[in-house]
């Protein structure tokens, strides 16, 4: 049998999946998935889930979803800090050469008039 995570479409046979409302005393009016095959062939394991049980299987994916993407953006916040510390470090050295380059130039400019 496929273990299903999440909200099931299909049963393992392939057929579609129905929706139903349990008459038991243990679990009055609790909804449930049910393949129509697995109504009619007790003794085949075809598709049995318990609607909550689907519901809360989705928003635990959606919330691991949900961290690895936080992660993800925070990875892309620090990389993004770093490029740019990187180009300022590389814009203020360029600077720094333009400058002493400008200094060395009006100093050797300088000089000549001497």
């Amino acid at each position: 049998m496929i273990n299903n995570g999440g909200t099931p479409s299909r049963c393992w046979c392939g057929k579609e999946i129905v929706t139903y409302v349990s008459k038991t005393e243990e679990n009055p009016f609790r909804c449930f998935f049910r393949c129509e095959i697995g109504l009619q062939r007790k003794k085949e394991q075809h598709l049995f889930k318990w609607v909550d049980e689907a519901l809360f299987d989705e928003i635990q994916r959606m919330d691991e979803q949900h961290s690895r993407m936080a992660k993800e953006i925070e990875d892309l916040k620090s990389s993004l800090n770093k490029t740019v510390q990187e180009e300022i470090m590389k814009q203020k050295n360029l600077a720094d050469v333009g400058c002493l380059g400008s200094m060395l130039s009006i100093l050797c400019l300088c000089s000549k008039r001497d």
